[in-house]
């Protein structure tokens, strides 16, 4: 008989936050999870596929396609939308929706002359037809995400104990995301964050308990988050444009991030130029051959240069829009507002913090 186990997976709960649903279930395990390098596209392939990017194959969600080939035409249309958008910004948003409508793929604030030579690569590890195995495709678990019941947590939660009650589940699955947007738009330091926090508490409790009663003292409950976040106080203005001209195939590419700057060079006697251009950028750093190793980042496709920003800063412009969040994560992952939460009745987990990768192996080991 195969053990029963929950998961339950809240998006951006920091670890500071979960100590109610620690003490309500009394439970043994209270870990700091720490985040992999990148935003929650990226966590979340550590955290149930114990894949980092160079294993998943991709770093972010958008990313540049070497095999794109624009004709001129196509080009020349771009310069024109670019240029559009660089002197009226309603303009701008109409040509950025109408394009979205036309390609059923948002394209937030991508910039018209980038835009052909980007692919969104990146996919949620805990979706369906997601191309890796998983602890969840591995153990055979009911789930019940948030991309098919909407971002609502409450809904969600509803519709898992439900699911629970009518199936008696022993593998079950429920991914939650509201938190994350509450704090990105609203902050960390609001009603609307705290309404959330109390949402989730009580939710989660419940569930877990009525799987615990229905299921025994066999059962194991697993309740995570793929980050924290900070409280963003400073944007950065920062365009390579003005700096190395028109990207294409045959100069360099970028895609700029919220916390994330990267670029691709096609033309190696950029190299030098760029460079200086970020060291004289005094908000945060290139990623070292040294740290990228470490986060999984060798294989050169994810960028040639990699600049992440210091804590509490956001690109602005960025490709998803021109103004800042209220909170954001994606800074250097061992920063305290950086770490999510692990908690279980898993009683023989040591230490003070877990990997994302070893979230993985964790619960995969239990299977």
């Amino acid at each position: 008989m195969k053990t029963p186990i929950l998961v339950i997976f809240v998006d951006a709960l920091p670890y500071d936050r979960a100590v109610n649903i620690v003490e309500k279930l009394a439970a043994p395990t209270y870990l700091k999870s720490v985040p992999g390098a990148g935003y929650s596209i990226n966590v979340k392939a550590e955290m149930f596929a114990g894949l980092k990017p160079d294993d998943v194959g991709y770093f972010c969600e958008w990313n540049y396609d070497v095999e794109s080939s624009v004709a001129w035409p196509v080009k020349a249309l771009m310069s024109i939308l670019d240029w559009v958008g660089g002197i009226s910004f309603f303009l701008d948003r109409v040509f950025h929706k109408l394009t979205t409508k036309v390609l059923g793929e948002n394209v937030y604030a991508i910039p018209f002359r980038v835009m052909p030579f980007l692919k969104n690569s990146g996919l949620t590890a805990y979706e369906r037809d997601f191309q890796h195995p998983t602890f969840l495709s591995e153990g055979a678990f009911d789930r019940v995400l948030y991309s098919e019941e909407g971002v609502n947590d409450k809904k969600v939660f509803e519709k898992a104990l439900g699911k629970l009650q009518k199936e008696k589940c022993s593998r079950l699955f429920v991914s939650t995301a509201e938190l994350d947007g509450v704090m990105h738009n609203h902050g960390m330091f609001c009603e609307e964050y705290e309404n959330q926090i109390a949402l989730i508490e009580d939710h989660a409790v419940r569930l877990i308990n009525e799987f615990l009663d229905l299921h025994g003292p066999e059962a194991h409950y697993f309740l995570f988050s793929d980050h924290g976040m900070a409280p963003v106080l400073q944007s950065v203005d920062f365009d390579i444009r003005d700096i190395c001209g028109a990207p294409g195939n045959d100069s360099y590419l970028y895609c700029v991030d919220a916390t994330f700057y990267r670029v691709w060079l096609n033309d190696k006697t950029l190299e030098a130029k760029i460079n200086a251009a970020f060291s004289d950028l005094k908000d945060g750093h290139i990623l070292t051959v040294a740290e990228r190793k470490h986060f999984g980042l060798v294989d050169l496709k994810h960028g040639d240069v990699i600049f992440m920003l210091d804590e509490s800063k956001q690109f602005a412009p960025n490709f998803f829009g021109r103004g800042i969040c209220q909170a954001m994560h994606g800074y250097e992952p061992q920063l305290e507002s950086q770490l999510g939460s692990f908690v279980s009745n898993l009683g023989h987990l040591h230490g003070e913090k877990i990997e994302a990768v070893d979230i993985y192996k964790t619960i995969r080991a239990v299977l």
